[in-house]
């Protein structure tokens, strides 16, 4: 065989190889766009294609914002438990007092002189009681006489040890750390017994009580984690968390009060500062892509279901929070919330369910589809959220990922 015809077989060998690896590479590209791409698949008839991810349960990190203002932690309110002139109030509204600190002072004069009467009948009474118990041991006295004299010694201490406290009552001091709310005696006056002399408010710790909206209401819990910024300290955070929740809403804000407790050991923070409050909470839920559900902003959300038969119907759910692309859905499975539907079996621990969306677009639609590793109402199970383009065929693929 020639050279020349050697050369030309060669080439006629190289076209067709190149030819079919030509038909081949367009053949992959059109059946890689018409099963990829819906706008390509909707030019030749074919099913819409769709993608599918894995949706599972997640931890939902959620701030909710409140505005309010700094109270005391604990109201105390201190009363007078003796009748005398009242001699000094050293302190005034707004002062801030620690613990002893004196808050009212007393004339004492007339219950020092109880005091000490008191002090005197009690010695007389012991020692009258020791006689009786030595004319005892000599059978000069009678179980009488000795009885009546422990009465009177017993009588004698109730009378001494309540001199005491009566005079101890008339110095009135201040049991915490606190700011004085109110001052209801002066000088010069005289007390009656159970007479509100002195309220004060506890402020270490003290409360932020944070005004939230009522639609948060599910949403806070005891011992939530709450960041306070506050007018009066620019730039300076104070971490403290939920200790209360009111259970009455705001007629007029259409919010309810949240007590936030902080640390105040340095009293910085006075009664009525305004603030700021981030209360930090998280949860698991269940949630989807975002695209994959219709009318997210309606009153009715949606997204197609699949059932075995790989039929399409639309069920409305219920969304719950957004984040970064993925919504919490609550999956309203049956109108009775004590059983499931007639494609979800419980029994057996699986969820055969597809749930699917349509986005609309002509130029270049996006499927989603959202393979479900969990189910609030079975183990184990599994679905496809399906996103269905249009029309067309409906076509799932089964997910990569298992």
């Amino acid at each position: 065989m020639s050279k020349e015809r050697k050369s030309r077989y060669g080439d006629l060998i190289g076209g067709i190889f190149l030819g079919v690896v030509t038909v081949g590479v367009l053949s992959y590209t059109a059946y890689y766009l018409t099963h990829t791409v819906q706008a390509d698949a909707r030019l030749v008839s074919l099913p819409l294609p769709v993608q599918t991810v894995r949706a599972s349960v997640r931890i939902f990190h959620e701030t909710i914002g409140a505005s309010g203002s700094i109270q005391p932690s604990m109201p105390i309110t201190l009363t007078a438990k003796v009748v005398s002139r009242v001699i000094k109030v050293p302190v005034d509204l707004g002062a801030v007092v620690k613990p002893g600190d004196l808050l009212v002072q007393m004339d004492r004069k007339l219950f020092d002189a109880d005091l000490g009467s008191a002090r005197a009948s009690y010695y007389h009474a012991q020692k009258q009681l020791q006689r009786m118990d030595a004319l005892m041991l000599r059978h000069y006295a009678s179980e009488v006489d000795l009885e009546k004299a422990r009465t009177d010694a017993a009588a004698a201490r109730d009378a001494m040890v309540r001199a005491e406290i009566d005079l101890a009552n008339t110095r009135i001091v201040s049991p915490v750390t606190a700011v004085v709310l109110e001052r209801e005696v002066n000088p010069g006056e005289i007390t009656r017994l159970d007479q509100n002399l002195i309220q004060l408010g506890v402020i270490d710790p003290v409360m932020m009580v944070a005004q939230v909206s009522e639609d948060k209401i599910a949403a806070v819990y005891l011992g939530m984690k709450a960041v306070v910024g506050t007018d009066a300290f620019p730039g300076r955070n104070f971490d403290g968390s939920v200790v209360k929740i009111d259970s009455r809403i705001n007629d007029s804000t259409r919010s309810f009060a949240v007590y936030i407790q902080l640390a105040n050991s340095d009293l910085q923070l006075k009664k009525g500062v305004t603030g700021y409050s981030r209360l930090e909470g998280k949860r698991m839920a269940l949630a989807i892509p975002s695209t994959a559900i219709m009318n997210p902003v309606g009153d009715r959300a949606t997204v197609f279901v699949i059932t075995k038969d790989e039929r399409a119907h639309m069920r409305e759910i219920r969304q719950g929070l957004a984040v970064a692309g993925m919504t919490e859905i609550y999956l309203r499975f049956m109108k009775k919330m004590n059983s499931c539907s007639s494609f979800c079996d419980c029994s057996s621990r699986s969820l055969p369910v597809c749930l699917a969306k349509a986005w609309k677009s002509r130029t270049e639609p996006v499927s989603v589809a959202v393979t479900l590793s969990t189910c609030p109402l079975a183990i184990s199970a599994r679905a496809f959220l399906v996103l269905r383009m249009g029309s067309g065929q409906l076509r799932p693929r089964a997910s990569s990922s298992r």
